[in-house]
């Protein structure tokens, strides 16, 4: 920086990144509009599904990628986050790098009179040459007509032929695309709400809580045999049922405002122990049309006399509490009985489990995290400074049902915990020292926070819990921001900050001398415009949520989510029998001979060094229980690593059947039997995610099952260092514990393959998941001659697959009349190619470290990296593909072995050269 710049007195130098933004900014436009130009431009029927996806991402990501740097300023970036200076750079080149690689030779005969029409000259002095040069070319209006397109055609290719090319573009996009938005700062700024407090259709909600309030409260204040008055019992108010949630008037038919109905359960008995559904509907009415008759503080007599089934009906008005025909219910989801044991609070949820430090919230998707917020958002607006806030809202009050005790709660229909306390309170002196005046405000911006955030927040009383607060959203946005692939919606950032800032509260602060109704007005349309309606753009934006239709939404009972499946059938084809025998003959025949002869040059080695080059190999599934001799001997050999294995199923009782070494499905004992005959180099770590396959399809343990799948990666990952992890099962939807457990997994120091079976069932379903997951390696499925699958899901050239040996796949299973003894079954599936294909991969990773091991200490300076590199799944993928694929006339490429992994590459370490050449090209 000159002299000049320092004084003020000039204009400082561009830095780099100032350079590279204004490059990207220029260029751009050029890319979002060739993309849209390819994809208007596809034929309906000859263009594949996976050429429009991909310029559909394309053309998505490059535009929001601009919409998000026109609006940023790299040099305020850098001031804010110094230490990101260099994570700003490298993402600016990793878009520019993939750019800057669209464009083709110019020694074409169309491309290069189409680059001398443009004018195109590169400078090689300068960096990205063809990019500057195309900024160069660029007309000085900024228009891009037609002729210019044209000739932007013929220089530049932006789809990829390889798949994993293309994989990586659309990732580097999207990734820097999550870097610029996560590290933008959000606006705090006060922003004009668009839509009025004063034509709030549900104003008169307020006015019926009250009034419901005060009569309920008259009437359960009866002494009753247990000597206690019920009014200093709990009741727990539903914020969803009959609720609605609008904030504009509704174009078609109005909600009345002159009633509203309400779901309250009252306990049955002093101990709390079972709640009666009750609805309650309040009006400004003087009369009703239905039977009815007045409770006279009765309400305790009705509650207790109820037949299981019933839920009774009341009715408020007149200031009175009249009794109504009883509702018989017969839907299991709604019970009007409910055991106390079936709720779990907010608190519950925000806690975490002993056994894992990811609490049960943290697991459940953000969607339902914002619905839950805008409720409680409503109803502080609702209650506000009303009798049915005995206390602020906090994560004890605020609890959920669960309809299964195994199962996570719908948190979208949350609760209130209360009493019918008495209304008057000293009003709380407003103490100066303490910088926020609303503390009802901040209790809600602290759970919305925690919410957010999947944890509590932790107050020690010597702390102010807004200034705790700040301190907490200033590090989640800092944790998000260095996240992976997690953006915060700016509205729910907007509505935390309203709630814990003081700053921007302050001044709503109602005079002393000010009403009561117009002080309680002024907080609620500050709640209204600085909170709710924030929460509603959230909505509306990131999930495309209407809150006119939330009520629908919440109101309707959730398909079962989560639930997954494994996929296995029985081969009775002789024909698929007899190949799939011939298959494991080739493999015996070559590949295990290579790898005895590898072991037989270990055998001079230390033990220590021995056993790292074994591979070390998780199996996630049903446990491992083959016919007795065969499970001892493999277990006297070692191969099975009895001392990190386990079962992550709870205890219930039935301690024998919990056990890994007790498998009453069968199908983790056909996966373990494959990696134990089909890779001798490999050692079996069980982990026992389910008791059998039912599991998976039970969405009353989905949740449990979920957690089970993550603390098995968490283990094999951290606990057990396993090379790789093998998932023979697939979910409909990505599993957000599930993704979590495999990202952080991704980032330890050495990283396990992921293998995972794609579904068996064809056309009809696409991938399962997490098979279509990035980070896995999805497998389907051959028969023994090569040929594809009948029975596999379509292919999806975005996600890493492999075709490996999958149908008519011999196993040894124990033999109905003797179980000690052992028969050959034959079984077919992707979820059984999914361990073949791990084998052939720890085969290969096996013989390159024995091979390392053995070698001359020359090769070995050379080679060293090379099992490393294997360790890697690209490069894994890399070698799998390029050396260990054959094609099938059906066209697919499936994994044969035998073709390199065999005696004959051994000779002057022909294999470990040759994978060394295929990882050097990439």
């Amino acid at each position: 920086m000159g002299w000049w710049s320092l004084l003020g007195l000039g204009v400082t130098a561009p830095t780099v990144t100032d350079d590279l933004c204004a490059l990207l900014r220029a260029v751009l436009p050029t890319f979002i509009a060739m993309a849209e130009r390819t994809r208007n431009s596809l034929p309906d029927a000859s263009s594949p599904d996976e050429t429009r996806t991909f310029y559909l991402l394309f053309n998505s990501h490059v535009f929001n990628l601009y919409a998000v740097l026109v609006q940023w300023n790299p040099a305020e970036t850098v001031r804010r986050f110094p230490a990101d200076e260099v994570k700003v750079e490298n993402n600016l080149k990793r878009i520019l790098d993939e750019l800057e690689n669209v464009f083709v030779s110019q020694k074409g005969e169309e491309a290069g009179r189409a680059f001398e029409r443009l004018g195109f000259k590169r400078r090689e002095c300068e960096s990205y040459p063809k990019l500057r040069a195309l900024r160069r070319t660029l007309p000085k209006d900024n228009t891009l007509d037609e002729d210019f397109l044209n000739d932007i055609d013929y220089i530049m290719r932006i789809h990829r032929k390889s798949a994993e090319k293309q994989q990586t573009l659309l990732q580097n996009l999207e990734q820097a695309l999550d870097f610029f938005y996560n590290i933008q700062q959000f606006t705090t700024e006060l922003e004009s709400c668009p839509i009025n407090f004063s034509e709030y259709p549900l104003q008169h909600v307020r006015e019926l809580a009250e009034k419901l309030f005060g009569v309920v409260q008259t009437n359960w204040c009866c002494p009753c045999r247990t000597g206690k008055f019920h009014a200093d019992r709990k009741t727990r108010l539903s914020l969803t049922q009959h609720q609605r949630f609008e904030t504009t008037p509704a174009r078609e038919k109005a909600v009345s405002r002159s009633e509203a109905r309400f779901r309250i359960l009252f306990p049955t008995n002093s101990h709390d122990l079972e709640w009666q559904d009750t609805e309650i509907a309040v009006t400004k009415q003087h009369d009703v049309k239905e039977k009815h008759e007045q409770a006279k503080n009765r309400l305790c007599g009705i509650i207790h006399n109820l037949n299981r089934g019933i839920r009774p009906r009341m009715v408020v008005y007149a200031k009175n509490l009249w009794q109504l025909v009883a509702d018989a219910e017969t839907n299991p989801l709604c019970p009007p009985q409910v055991q106390d044991d079936k709720f779990r609070s907010l608190k519950d949820l925000l806690g975490s489990d002993g056994s894992n430090r990811v609490s049960l919230m943290s697991s459940i998707e953000g969607r339902d995290r914002l619905i839950l917020s805008f409720v409680l958002a409503t109803s502080l607006l609702h209650f506000v400074d009303g009798p049915w806030l005995q206390a602020s809202l906090r994560s004890e009050n605020i609890c959920f049902l669960v309809s299964n005790c195994s199962s996570l709660p719908d948190i979208t229909k949350p609760y209130l915990t209360t009493s019918f306390t008495s209304l008057a309170q000293p009003p709380v002196p407003r103490d100066l020292n303490q910088p926020h005046q609303y503390p009802d405000i901040l209790s809600l911006g602290i759970l919305l926070l925690e919410i957010a955030r999947g944890a509590p927040i932790d107050f020690e009383e010597s702390q102010d819990r807004c200034v705790v607060a700040l301190e907490c959203r200033d590090k989640w946005v800092e944790a998000c921001r260095k996240g992976s692939s997690r953006t915060i919606p700016d509205g729910l950032f907007r509505a935390i900050s309203a709630c814990v800032d003081p700053t921007e509260s302050r001044y709503n602060v109602p005079d002393k001398k000010c009403p009561k109704d117009v002080a309680v007005r002024k907080v609620r349309k500050y709640i209204f415009e600085r909170i709710l309606y924030p929460l509603e753009d959230a909505l509306s934006t990131a999930y495309e949520i209407k809150s006119d239709r939330l009520y629908a939404d919440i109101a309707q009972a959730k398909e079962a989510r989560g639930i997954g499946s494994i996929d296995h059938q029985g081969e009775c084809g002789r024909e698929k029998q007899l190949a799939g025998e011939e298959w494991l003959e080739h493999l015996r025949g070559k590949v295990h001979q290579l790898l005895r002869e590898c072991q037989d040059r270990c055998d001079s080695l230390r033990e220590e060094a021995k056993k790292a080059t074994r591979v070390k190999v998780a199996v996630l599934d049903t446990g491992l229980q083959l016919p007795g001799a065969l499970q001892e001997n493999y277990e006297g050999a070692e191969r099975i690593n009895c001392q990190q294995s386990a079962t992550f199923i709870a205890v219930t009782g039935d301690e024998a059947t919990r056990e890994w070494k007790v498998d009453r499905d069968g199908h983790g004992s056909r996966v373990g039997e494959i990696i134990l005959r089909f890779a001798p180099i490999a050692d079996l770590h069980v982990a026992k995610v389910f008791q059998n396959r039912r599991d998976l399809a039970n969405p009353n343990m989905a949740t449990q099952v979920h957690k089970r799948i993550a603390d098995a990666i968490n283990r094999a990952t951290n606990e057990w260092k396993v090379d790789m992890i093998i998932m023979c099962f697939g979910f409909d939807e990505r599993i957000p514990l599930i993704h979590e457990a495999i990202y952080q997994a991704s980032k330890v120091e050495r990283p396990p393959l992921f293998f995972a079976a794609t579904r068996n069932d064809g056309a009809h379903k696409r991938m399962a998941w997490p098979a279509r997951e990035t980070l896995v390696i999805g497998v389907s499925s051959t028969a023994g001659n090569g040929g594809a699958s009948a029975f596999n899901p379509p292919e999806n050239q975005a996600y890493p697959i492999l075709y490996a040996f999958g149908e008519g796949v011999p196993v040894q299973v124990a033999d109905p009349s003797n179980p000690n003894k052992t028969k050959t079954e034959y079984v077919s599936g992707t979820s059984y190619a999914a361990p073949v294909a791990a084998a052939m991969a720890a085969n290969l990773l096996g013989c390159i470290r024995m091979v390392v091991e053995t070698c001359s200490p020359e090769d070995r300076a050379e080679y060293g990296h090379v099992p490393r590199d294997l360790e890697r799944m690209g490069d894994m993928l890399t070698v799998l593909r390029r050396h260990m694929q054959k094609p099938h006339l059906c066209g697919v490429e499936s994994l044969l072995p035998w073709d390199f992994l065999n005696l004959e590459l051994l000779k002057k370490n022909k294999i470990l050269k040759n994978v060394a050449k295929t990882l050097k090209k990439g």
